[in-house]
């Protein structure tokens, strides 16, 4: 059975440098993202394409078609999700209770 997926979970590096360039210009084409994101890092394009249906997965990104490529855009505003995320961080700690957290 898969794991459901947790928007909320700690981004790989290259999620976080894909989101990050949606969040810069608020809306891409995979392969300007790919021009943006990949090439530096001498990535393939299929790669970025990954990344990106990976966050759409998530629920962080959003997709609509744009003619021979598809337009990504971000699903929620940085401000928001470092909003949840600690949050999300904050319940886990209450969770371990006291003697979790000290042992954290």
């Amino acid at each position: 059975m898969a794991r459901p997926r947790n928007p909320l979970q700690p981004l790989g590096e290259l999620e976080s440098a894909v989101l990050e360039a949606l969040w810069d210009e608020g809306e891409l084409a995979t392969p300007v993202d790919h021009e943006r994101v990949g090439v530096p890092r001498g990535l393939s394009y299929t790669t970025i394409l990954t990344v990106l249906q990976r966050l759409t997965a998530k629920g962080l990104v959003v997709r609509r078609g744009g003619g021979r490529s598809h337009l990504y855009s971000p699903a929620v505003t940085r401000e928001a999700f470092a909003e949840r995320r600690a949050a999300s961080l904050a319940a886990a700690l209450v969770e371990l209770g006291a003697s979790g957290v000290g042992a954290f």
